[in-house]
């Protein structure tokens, strides 16, 4: 994977978590409108690109499986981050230092880097890949940060735990591609992973786009913020 593949993985949770280093503020509505541009965006790349490629793939076993099993993992994963990554931040007001979020937040954050070092896809899809991941991790680096700050960490350790999440991507895919050059027919094994993460993406894009709508209602602005997403996406593919 290439040096500016591993800086915009790194980057963009950091530019994410410094967002919410800067903001004072309780209003959410523009965190909703990117989370929903990024979970539209999300969604657009997996059922375009993501999906049909782990299924072209040869495999020795059926790749639904594991996209199952990665939307049930994310359902779990859920449990320990309170549904932080796709924009839940209400009721996280205490002064102990919330621990199961961030551990659940770096594991989803470290399976995307996994998935993002794999080598499986062609540079196109790859970048596509690498650039949703990506841009789904500002949100969710503005939450934990959010969270961290409302749960009174002291912001000089702020930076530090900012800089950890931000890590987390970049060394997942390094111990894929760790992984691919230490032990032979490894690529074979990696559709089974991205299979996994395409299960969590699913989870975490649908989630945003309707459990994130108040009343279930879809605003203009949030349709404009969904139609922007797709119509991306659709761009990334159309455009080699």
């Amino acid at each position: 994977m290439s040096f500016w593949f591993y800086f915009i993985l790194f980057f963009f949770p950091l530019l994410g978590g410094t967002i919410g280093l800067i903001i004072k503020t309780e209003n959410t509505q523009y965190l909703k409108l990117f989370l929903a541009f990024s979970g539209a965006f999300l969604f657009s790349i997996t059922a375009i690109n993501l999906i049909p490629e782990v299924y072209s793939a040869p495999t020795d076993y059926p790749v639904g499986y594991f996209i199952l099993a990665g939307f049930l993992l994310q359902i779990l994963i859920d449990v320990f981050s309170h549904g932080v990554e796709h924009g839940h931040l209400h009721h996280h007001h205490t002064h102990e230092t919330p621990y199961g979020i961030f551990i659940a937040l770096s594991l989803h954050a470290f399976l995307e880097g996994m998935a993002a070092g794999s080598d499986l896809f062609s540079e196109r899809v790859h970048a596509s890949f690498v650039f949703g991941i990506a841009l789904h991790e500002i949100p969710a680096a503005f939450a934990l940060i959010t969270i961290l700050r409302a749960s009174g960490v002291r912001k000089k350790y702020l930076y530090t735990w900012l800089v950890v999440y931000a890590l987390m991507t970049v060394m997942g895919a390094l111990l894929s591609e760790f992984a691919l050059n230490l032990f032979e027919n490894m690529e074979h094994y990696m559709v089974y992973l991205v299979a996994l993460v395409i299960g969590v993406f699913l989870h975490i894009s649908t989630t945003i786009l309707f459990e994130n709508t108040d009343d279930h209602k879809f605003g203009r602005r949030k349709l404009l913020a969904i139609g922007t997403g797709v119509g991306i996406a659709l761009l990334s593919t159309l455009v080699h």
